[in-house]
């Protein structure tokens, strides 16, 4: 397998990554109830890979706030432990189904991060 290198790659994680999210009863309702994001899938995605360039590959393009929008959605859904337990498995799994190298591992480390930090500051 190769290491994710280009933004097409992450549009494969991030459309086989939602497969996984919104058959998944215990997370899916962020997307289809509380949000719009399974009615606009394709501009969804195309964000998630300007974020994940940029975070990966240094490119810039990323002008919205990942975490202000996060917490719209929390405010009106609290996520909840098994939620970021959730969303990790099921990305990391993606990842490594279809990659592996040096930006896989960047990119779970990341993903990590960022739910780390989104819980810890959501819960105060």
């Amino acid at each position: 397998m190769k290491d994710i290198e280009t933004r097409e790659d992450i549009l494969l994680i991030m459309r086989k990554f939602y497969d996984k999210l919104l058959a998944d009863d215990s997370i899916n309702h962020f997307f289809i109830k509380v949000t719009n994001v399974s009615e606009h899938l394709d501009e969804h995605f195309e964000t998630l890979a300007t974020f994940w360039e940029q975070a990966l590959f240094l490119k810039g393009g990323y002008k919205n706030n990942m975490f202000q929008k996060h917490l719209d959605v929390h405010k009106k859904s609290p996520f909840e432990t098994e939620h970021y337990k959730t969303w990790l498995h099921h990305l990391h799994t993606t990842i490594d189904e279809y990659f592996e190298g040096e930006n896989v591992e960047q990119m779970k480390t990341m993903s990590q991060s960022m739910a780390t930090v989104i819980q810890i500051k959501f819960s105060q």
